[in-house]
C-alpha cells in the first residue's frame, strides 16, 4: 500500500509540475501552426483562412474585371459582427484590400469608408484653399477626387453547440461585393470554419 501511494504521490507532482511550467516569451510564425487555437473565438489562423479563400473566389470570379480596361475602384464598407465575443473585422478586410491592390486588377479608396474617410488628409488639404500660407498652385483641387465603382462589405456568423463534453463551433464569414452605380451584388461567398474540442471530466 506504501508503494502504490508513493506512486501516486509522484503522479501526482508530475502532473503539477507539467502544468506549473512556465514558457518565456518567444516569437512564433503568424502563419504556421503555433499559433493558439480557441474553440469560441476568431483566431489568427481563421482570418487568413477567411482572407485568402475569399480573395481566391473574388479574383477567380472576373468580378472586378472592367470592359474598358479601367482598374476597379473598391471601398471598404461595413463587415459586421454577429459572433459572441468582439473582433477587429479591420483584420479581415485589410488582408483582403491588400491582396486585391496586388493582384493589379483594382485600386481601393481611402476617401470613403463604412464609418467615413479613412483617410482624412484627402478632405483636409482642400480645405487649404484661399490659405495665403499655402502656394496655392499646389494645394490639391476640389472635383478631383474619383468616386468607387464597388463596396465590400459582409458579416461574421458564428453558431455553437455542446452536446456532453464536447463543444463546437462554427464560423461564418459571408463576404460581398455591389456595384454601387446599380446596386447589385457582382459577387459573394461563404468561408465556414469549425473548431471542436472535448472537455475534461473535472469542468
Amino acid at each position: 500500500m506504501k508503494t502504490r501511494a508513493l506512486y501516486g504521490g509522484a503522479a501526482a507532482a508530475a502532473l503539477l509540475l507539467g502544468y506549473g511550467c512556465a514558457v518565456a516569451p518567444h516569437r512564433i510564425d503568424p502563419a504556421g501552426d503555433q499559433t493558439l487555437t480557441s474553440t469560441h473565438r476568431i483566431d489568427v489562423k481563421d482570418w487568413q483562412t477567411a482572407a485568402l479563400k475569399s480573395i481566391d473566389s473574388l479574383l477567380a470570379s472576373g468580378a472586378l474585371n472592367r470592359a474598358d480596361g479601367r482598374k476597379t475602384i473598391v471601398m471598404v464598407g461595413e463587415v459586421k459582427n454577429n459572433t459572441s465575443t468582439p473582433v477587429n473585422t479591420r483584420i479581415l478586410t485589410d488582408k483582403i484590400r491588400q491582396a486585391i491592390l496586388r493582384s493589379g486588377k483594382a485600386v481601393t479608396t481611402t476617401a470613403v469608408g463604412a464609418k467615413g474617410a479613412e483617410e482624412a488628409a484627402v478632405r483636409q488639404v482642400r480645405e487649404l484653399e484661399n490659405d495665403d500660407l499655402f502656394n496655392q498652385a499646389t494645394v490639391q483641387k476640389r472635383g478631383t477626387v474619383i468616386a468607387p465603382d464597388m463596396s465590400l462589405s459582409g458579416e461574421i456568423v458564428q453558431q455553437s453547440n455542446r452536446v456532453g463534453r464536447v463543444e463546437e463551433s462554427y464560423f461564418f464569414f459571408h463576404v460581398v461585393m455591389t456595384d454601387l452605380a446599380t446596386g447589385l451584388a457582382v459577387w459573394e461567398d461563404n468561408v465556414e470554419i469549425g473548431k471542436q474540442e472535448t472537455k475534461s471530466i473535472f469542468d
